[in-house]
């Protein structure tokens, strides 16, 4: 199946005005392209490139996409993920680079949040009905057997090893693949020689160098509360990007609807903050934070950020407090005189910058 068919774009990534650049010197100074992959959206801006080389950006970036597919995919039966979820108990198996980065960073994630970041809640999204897109309201019973399952591995960074203590533990790393797999189509596309583009897998996005006539790559962060407007704007240069809320992916139970990020704590969707935007030097660290983040809560997620991720900013935007109309976004402070609220998002909300 060919998963780069060209779709049409809508409001995937947030970017705001990052695809004109009106220093080149002509339009065929800029390659731009779309195509579907990983169950989502690529959408990539290149400047000025070598074109006497016999693969195009797109075709470098497509190659890094479709082979973390292969590794890391929880949509396909023939996945290496899928082949490690399939492992009965007691199975050890020796893992490719790709599924051995992303579950290091994944331990690293979940040892500062105390369980927070957990790549084995798979069971979860299935018992709420996340992958038949059947919502189902568990019962105390189903909770406590399905959260038995969770966290049963063993992982051995320097030799690549996974062993699964249980067969009902299984893993998906859809918080963390892809912003990894950005990672590794920006690497590749600076071997190629490219110095100025934009790489965008559903909204977890990466700005390489500056856009020709501009001081920066300008990027907006979807409004939780309405998903197809920008709640700010900022700009960024030589940065990743990664938001996580509930508002993209959810199922309604009942006349209520319950967003797919997985508290392991409760085994219920994680509740408090409406979505957490994460900007920093890596995308994996980007995508797998900002899940971090919003599964711990405003309160947790604070202490995360000033006690232990120092060098990344995030934007945290929380519900309106009783009695209150406007929802609160807390900033870093390396974001002060850098973030700015929309005009159409700042009636219903109020901006703090967070010292310390």
């Amino acid at each position: 199946m060919n998963r780069r068919a060209t779709i049409s774009i809508p409001l995937v990534a947030v970017v705001m005005a990052l695809a004109s650049s009106p220093g080149c010197d002509s339009p065929a100074d800029i390659h731009r392209f779309s195509f579907a992959t990983m169950g989502t959206v690529a959408v990539g801006t290149v400047e000025v490139w070598d074109k006497t080389h016999k693969r195009t950006p797109e075709e470098i970036v497509a190659a890094v996409f479709d082979s973390i597919d292969v590794h890391l995919s929880s949509w396909r039966d023939d996945s290496e993920l899928a082949l490690l979820n399939a492992a009965p108990a007691d199975t050890t198996i020796n893992v490719s680079r790709w599924l051995a980065d992303c579950l290091q960073a994944a331990d690293s994630l979940n040892r500062a949040s105390y369980g927070a970041f957990d790549v084995t809640a798979e069971p979860l999204m299935r018992l709420w009905g996340f992958y038949s897109g059947q919502g189902h309201l568990p019962t105390a019973a189903e909770l406590d057997s399905t959260l038995a399952l969770l966290g049963h591995y063993s992982f051995d960074a320097s030799m690549r090893t996974v062993t699964k203590h249980l067969a009902g533990t299984q893993f998906d790393l859809g918080a963390i693949a892809k912003g990894y797999a950005v990672d590794r189509a920006v690497a590749d596309l600076v071997d190629f020689g490219i110095s100025t583009a934009l790489i965008d897998l559903g909204g977890n996005i990466f700005c390489l160098g500056v856009p020709d006539g501009r001081d920066a790559w300008r990027l907006g962060i979807r409004d939780p509360r309405n998903p197809s407007a920008v709640l700010a704007t900022f700009d960024a240069v030589h940065k990743a990007m990664a938001t996580s809320g509930a508002y993209e992916r959810y199922v309604d139970i009942d006349g209520r609807r319950y967003g797919h990020i997985m508290n392991p704590a409760t085994g219920s969707p994680a509740e408090g903050l409406l979505s957490v935007t994460v900007i920093g030097r890596r995308a994996t660290m980007c995508d797998g934070l900002s899940t971090t983040l919003f599964v711990a809560g405003p309160d947790e997620a604070l202490r995360l950020l000033r006690d232990v991720y120092r060098q990344y900013d995030a934007v945290l935007v929380l519900p309106p407090p009783a009695g209150a109309s406007k929802a609160r976004v807390l900033a870093t402070s390396g974001l002060r005189g850098n973030l700015t609220l929309t005009d159409a998002a700042t009636p219903a909300t109020t901006l703090e910058f967070l010292d310390f």
